[in-house]
């Protein structure tokens, strides 16, 4: 029998109060979350937020000058447009800073306009994303692939949402956009040379810092690491048929320095990403060489390669190197080529040089401070730079890719990164396939030439070697292709009793898994869980993760000493918590050059006091163990010992650590 209407109202009134108050009361006393918990998540929504708004913008601003070129509806559109965009945002950047217009409002304000100008674009390119997501009908094997990547950048993810804590950021990544910001210009840093290095990346983390803050600088570069997967995918896709795009894709992603350092304010992914966009360019150029906009592009991309490390003009040598070759093949058509080769060296050139010339008005040499030195350089300090390093017989050269792939590890001095076994096992499959396809040269000239010129940039005096796997980085790209060409050609050699690709697939996978397990075991080491959800200050969070010392140390100084404290920093070259003015000590060198131009306790204090230097911090564990007893004689460890017994008062002591003096004469 059915209720009357208004007993049943009356019913379903008096049931959702109840459930409501009850839920009220309940959740008042016990709450799931406090307000900093909230305010925590809102923070990391919003850091997300403003990451993807700058790099949507981005390929809004850069589809406005490739319209005609490629469109944005497709992938390899919108990385191109993205890659262009980023690099006009910087280049955008770098002209206010000059300016001195490195005020948090203006950077607001012209988001704002920009995204007003081009907000129909931004949704263009979301639609078309969406639509070719749900358009997407992924095989088996992709989808499992797409779970990995999915996994790898949820994981990489989480460490991007903390502090800053990484060495290099610390130095100059984030501490050169820091000293902007506070003094609200771009400015020469005597004390940092590693500020006069092309800055595409940092100027970018410059915008983020004043948009909201470091931790969006992380996303930033994490940004270009799914960009360069994408860009493999995209360019893979192209050329090569069946699953080379996808195991392409997942071959760079199981990089474990790859992933990791996708989550701190480095520039690594960054010069991947510019230096595989000027090949993609390139060959997009030599299968279509009436569309010369390809040709422009090309220059411009190696431009933007060259504007992010000085190894970016390797870049530059892949796409010259690809153009000759093509010139040799086309004995009758030749002189376009070379016509063309000197209009993109001529565009790179132009779209770099902002860089290099700032550092020929700062410095007198614009790839400074190497071959030709220039201010603030001399001899000593050379020998400071350069004095790391090993001697590398010929064999001992030829088994560098063993030694990297079996011995490197990151964070250790064996190589400085963690690579995976895939490029060293599948590579040489390459021998028992066949290489008939026409994409395989550019791609072997493209990861070969990165290198021999690694190899080369490695390349100290007197045939010592300093080898960093890191900077390596970009030669993956083009190798995850031709590794990924060469597990899929394998189909060529199965048989009905055996077949060698399930075996390597099946060898893949397991070691997908373990670097997996790998990367979530390393994520749980860092603990990032209790900054992200509020329930960890980042103060906290910052002294578990720099705990030799440093953050206590720079903390007392901040604390402690007055805002006209300067201090000079011994042994010690981060700088980026210090909220004073603070010198940091980029090539270990200060004490050394004050010893050989003073000569003696008295002199260096007075020279000191002449400087307005009114406090020390000494790192005395890089003392005792990163010194260079060529370089840091005995004799200068006594002059050190009677400056610190005339003339300096220790004001905080973490034993064996930090020592903070002050100077007194």
């Amino acid at each position: 029998m059915e209720r009357s209407p208004a007993r049943w109202v009356a019913a379903v009134v008096l049931s959702v109060l109840w459930i409501f108050a009850v839920y009220l009361a309940y959740y008042t006393v016990h709450k799931p979350f406090t307000p900093s918990i909230a305010l925590a998540l809102i923070d990391r929504v919003t850091d997300l937020a403003v990451c993807f708004v700058l790099v949507l913008l981005a390929a809004a601003i850069g589809e406005r000058v490739l319209r005609g070129v490629s469109s944005v509806q497709s992938l390899e559109g919108f990385l191109f447009s993205a890659g262009l965009g980023l690099g006009i945002m910087s280049l955008g950047t770098l002209v206010l800073g000059m300016l001195g217009l490195l005020n948090r409002w203006v950077f607001w304000l012209l988001l704002a306009l920009l995204m007003a100008a081009n907000l129909r674009g931004m949704k263009r390119i979301v639609r078309s994303l969406h639509t070719r997501w749900r358009a997407a009908r992924p095989s088996r094997f992709c989808l499992l692939a797409c779970i990995f990547l999915v996994i790898t950048f949820l994981l990489a993810l989480l460490p991007a949402l903390t502090p800053p804590a990484e060495w290099d950021a610390l130095v100059y990544h984030l501490a050169g956009p820091k000293a902007y910001i506070d003094a609200g210009r771009i400015f020469w840093a005597p004390d940092n040379f590693h500020l006069s290095f092309p800055a595409l990346t940092e100027m970018l983390f410059l915008c983020a810092m004043l948009l909201k803050g470091d931790v969006v600088a992380h996303l930033v570069h994490l940004a270009y690491a799914a960009l360069t997967v994408a860009a493999i995918y995209a360019f893979a896709r192209k050329h090569f048929a069946g699953n080379v795009p996808v195991l392409a894709a997942v071959l760079f992603a199981s990089i474990p320095t790859a992933v990791s350092i996708a989550a701190w304010a480095y520039v690594d992914l960054t010069l991947a990403f510019y230096e595989f966009m000027a090949f993609f360019a390139c060959v997009n150029w030599l299968d279509n060489r009436r569309n010369s906009r390809w040709l422009l592009l090309t220059g411009v991309l190696c431009g933007m390669a060259m504007s992010v490390k000085y190894t970016g003009v390797t870049a530059l040598l892949v796409v010259s190197l690809l153009t000759i070759v093509a010139a040799v093949n086309s004995r009758a058509n030749y002189r376009h080529y070379l016509t063309g080769l000197l209009v993109l060296i001529l565009v790179a050139i132009a779209v770099a040089s902002p860089w290099y010339i700032k550092n020929l008005a700062y410095t007198s040499n614009p790839i400074y401070p190497y071959i030709f030195g220039g201010r603030n350089w001399n001899e000593l300090r050379s020998a400071w730079l350069n004095y790391i390093g090993v001697r590398l017989s010929p064999l001992q050269l030829l088994l560098v890719p063993w030694d990297i792939t079996v011995l490197g590890t990151q964070g250790t001095e064996a190589f400085d990164a963690t690579v995976s076994p895939y490029f060293l096992a599948f590579l040489p499959l390459l021998l028992f396939v066949r290489r008939d396809h026409r994409t395989l040269l550019p791609l072997a000239i493209s990861s070969l030439t990165t290198y021999v010129l690694w190899i080369a940039a490695g390349a100290a005096t007197y045939s010592t070697f300093v080898l960093r796997t890191r900077i390596l980085l970009p030669c993956f790209a083009p190798l995850s292709i031709l590794a990924a060409y060469a597990v899929e050609s394998l189909r060529q050699l199965d048989r009905k009793r055996f077949s060698l690709r399930r075996f390597v697939l099946m060898a893949l996978a397991l070691g997908l898994i373990m670097h997996v397990l790998s990367q979530g075991l390393s994520v749980l080491g860092h603990d990032p869980w209790p900054f992200i959800v509020g329930a960890e200050s980042r103060e906290k969070f910052l002294r578990r993760q720099l705990p030799d010392g440093h953050y206590d140390a720079l903390e007392y100084v901040n604390t402690n000493l007055p805002s006209s404290a300067q201090v000079l920093f011994f042994w010690e070259p981060r700088s980026y918590y210090c909220q004073r003015h603070c010198l940091p000590d980029v090539v270990f060198d200060h004490f050394s050059q004050l010893a050989m131009e003073h000569g003696d306790a008295d002199a260096i204090a007075q020279a000191l006091l002449d400087l307005d230097i009114t406090h020390l911090l000494v790192n005395e564990r890089w003392l005792a163990i990163g010194t260079h007893e060529n370089l840091f004689t005995e004799e200068h460890r006594k002059l050190l010992r009677e400056l610190e017994s005339q003339h300096l008062q220790p004001v905080y002591v973490d034993e064996g650590l930090y020592t903070l003096y002050e100077l007194e004469y």
